[in-house]
């Protein structure tokens, strides 16, 4: 039995970059700087050869994620949809999504909606989707 989660990990063009895009939109919290990891034994385990990569732990809110960039052996750049197998999206709450919604197109992300769309078949939740810099997909919505 797996008694807990402990993290999400994401694999990023940069994690530098991707930190601070966070940090325009939510608390970011580095608990664990990155590190520099390479070798064989490491490599069997995640199934890379010569692996070459950063790593550090973050936590927005009360979750953990480990933020992985590649340094030498990049893989493919996957920019998967809500119905792609495998395919992730981050969700976050919020009290005020028009001004959410109005700061992400300041930062020059493009929503997928001209406008938060309203889920009346979900008691009007409030909600809007976008990318990130790295292509994975952010759900922000709001509960009225």
């Amino acid at each position: 039995m797996l008694p807990a989660l402990n993290h999400v990990g994401l694999t990023v063009l940069n994690i530098e970059d991707t930190i601070t895009f966070y940090k325009h939109l939510t608390s970011v919290e580095v608990f664990e700087e990155a590190v520099h990891i390479t070798g064989d034994g490491v490599g069997e385990v995640i199934r890379v050869k010569n692996p070459d990569y950063k790593s550090c732990m973050v936590r927005i809110g009360n979750r953990a994620f480990e933020l992985i960039e590649h340094l030498g052996s990049k893989g493919r750049h996957l920019v998967a949809n809500h119905n792609d197998i495998c395919g992730i999206h981050l969700a976050f709450m919020v009290s005020d999504i028009e001004d959410v919604y109005r700061r992400v197109k300041a930062l020059g992300f493009e929503p997928t909606t001209d406008k938060p769309f309203t889920a009346h078949d979900l008691g009007g939740y409030k909600a809007f989707f976008f990318r990130d810099l790295n292509g994975v997909q952010i759900e922000v919505g709001q509960i009225n």
